[in-house]
């Protein structure tokens, strides 16, 4: 099977692509794999890392204001246009997986003008731009949450999930993980989590509980990204609680599974994988997200009893240690939101996304087809208003 990937920009939507591609490399070890995104950007150091050819056109993210800077744009995407328009020519996909990002856009739009089935995925709760525009004329929108805000065609469109990574539907048992991670069985364990940069806001709110916390109340994992690592050391070796202080965590799997409350920003792929895992949380949705899509992805995990959401603004430590010490206080309502939260986890979702774009494949002629048809008939309608 031939099939281009595109779209990234973030952690968020590349991690959702790297787990459909490794089913789809499970299923057909010819796959034949092209990556379209941005020169520089994520997925392209993604791809370097495994091993998947990528190839790069010309974006840029959309400004919302200035008329000069959206003709700028304007301008960057026509020439991106052209380049996927030869690079579809030159590659003949089968099928073409958006998974979400402005970078997404030209080869998206450019293959079904093109009649090449499109498939659609949305990380969040909030459909974003690129999806919204290239819904009309995708041959399927697969969804992560059943409530999606958005408008899309609901004839074409499933509920899937998000993707993870295998490993977080097989994780080590909270023992396995303690032992790993040179913790103590017997003590509560918080681990505090904000993207591979870090959050400063979690950071800094962190470090002002450090100093309120009662003496061996709980354990603490804290990724704190690269550039606040020494100053939470310094915090940590003053701390009465055990605190293990990691600019980054390698094994994230491991760490969730020694974790009896995770704290972390809402991001799809974080929110994915604490469901999957089945672990109660704390969410911190980063505030300016675009169209505010972490909180909307916070709230579904809330609504559900899966999760208590702390707005940035109101992130401070004492009322971070309170919401702590109120959930590791209370085991039955631990259990009540992991139970929530698993009821919520779509492990099978990457197997699902393959088995949507085989099938389509299989059916790609009929598909095509049908796009050119929908086209026709939004042809039809413009003609006449």
């Amino acid at each position: 099977m031939r099939i281009m990937v595109t779209g990234g920009g973030t952690g968020g939507h590349t991690s959702p692509a790297v787990a459909v591609i490794e089913e789809l490399r499970r299923r057909d070890p010819g796959l034949d794999l092209r990556w379209v995104g941005r020169r520089g950007g994520i997925e392209e150091r993604i791809c370097s890392r495994l091993d998947i050819p990528f190839r790069a056109v010309s974006v840029a993210g959309w400004p919302r204001r200035g008329r000069i800077r959206q003709l700028a744009v304007g301008g960057i995407l026509a020439v991106g246009l052209v380049q996927s328009w030869l690079l579809l020519r030159r590659f003949q996909p089968q099928i073409v997986f958006g998974v979400g990002g402005y970078v997404s856009l030209p080869l998206g739009y450019a293959a079904a003008r093109m009649g090449i089935p499109v498939v659609l995925h949305e990380q969040n709760r909030l459909l974003g731009m690129a999806n919204r525009v290239l819904a009309p004329r995708a041959a399927q929108i697969l969804l992560s949450y059943p409530d999606t805000v958005g408008s899309y065609p609901k004839d074409r469109a499933a509920v899937v999930g998000n993707p993870v990574r295998p490993a977080f539907t097989m994780p080590p048992s909270i023992a396995e993980a303690r032992a790993a991670m040179d913790l103590d069985a017997g003590i509560p364990v918080v681990l505090v989590v904000g993207g591979s940069q870090g959050a400063r806001t979690l950071n800094t709110a962190v470090a002002e509980a450090l100093s309120q916390a009662s003496e061996g109340e709980f354990q603490l994992i804290w990724m704190t990204g690269p550039n606040d690592a020494p100053a939470a050391r310094i915090r940590a070796d003053q701390a009465p609680i055990r605190v293990q202080v990691h600019p980054f965590i390698d094994d994230m799997v491991t760490a969730c599974a020694a974790a009896d409350l995770i704290v972390a920003r809402s991001g799809a792929s974080t929110t994915a994988e604490i469901a999957v895992l089945g672990k109660p949380s704390v969410l911190v949705p980063y505030p300016h997200a675009a169209e505010n899509h972490q909180e909307e992805n916070a709230r579904v995990l809330e609504e559900a009893g899966a999760a208590e959401v702390l707005l940035d603004g109101d992130c401070t430590g004492e009322r971070l240690l309170a919401r702590v010490r109120a959930i590791l206080s209370d085991p039955d309502r631990r259990v009540r939101m992991g139970k929530a939260a698993l009821a919520f986890g779509r492990p099978e979702a990457a197997d699902r996304i393959a088995e949507t774009i085989l099938s389509l494949v299989f059916e790609a002629p009929r598909n095509a087809a049908a796009l050119e048809a929908d086209e026709a008939d939004q042809t039809d309608e413009t003609d006449g208003t």
